[in-house]
């Protein structure tokens, strides 16, 4: 889980003129998922960033996890800008098809 920066870093951030990179209604929103006992038969999901380096490492995962575990299925989408969060449409889809999602940023 993200925290808030405590209040002496905050007060150096604002004497820099600086934000926080911390969304403060993070916890708010985002809670973890359940793990799972194993991934072995599961349908994975695999979330790119459209950036070139992202999609050669997330592929080679995908790869290793199809040998590896087996997988039932595995499904690859790609988040339209990659410095914002998965849209909401793509996010669903996921929970809908798949047992986990991996996402990886790589530049």
């Amino acid at each position: 889980m993200v925290s808030a920066p405590r209040a002496d870093i905050k007060a150096r951030l604002n004497e820099l003129g600086l934000l926080s990179p911390i969304d403060p209604n993070a916890n708010s929103r985002w809670s973890p998922a359940p793990r799972l006992d194993s991934i072995h038969g599961k349908v994975g999901g695999f979330l790119g960033n459209r950036k070139a380096n992202a999609s050669l490492l997330l592929q080679g995962v995908k790869e290793l996890m199809y040998k590896d575990y087996e997988l039932r299925d595995g499904f690859e989408v790609d988040k339209y800008v990659y410095s914002r969060p998965a849209a909401d449409d793509i996010i669903d889809d996921l929970v809908t098809k798949c047992d986990f999602v991996v996402t990886c940023i790589a530049d």
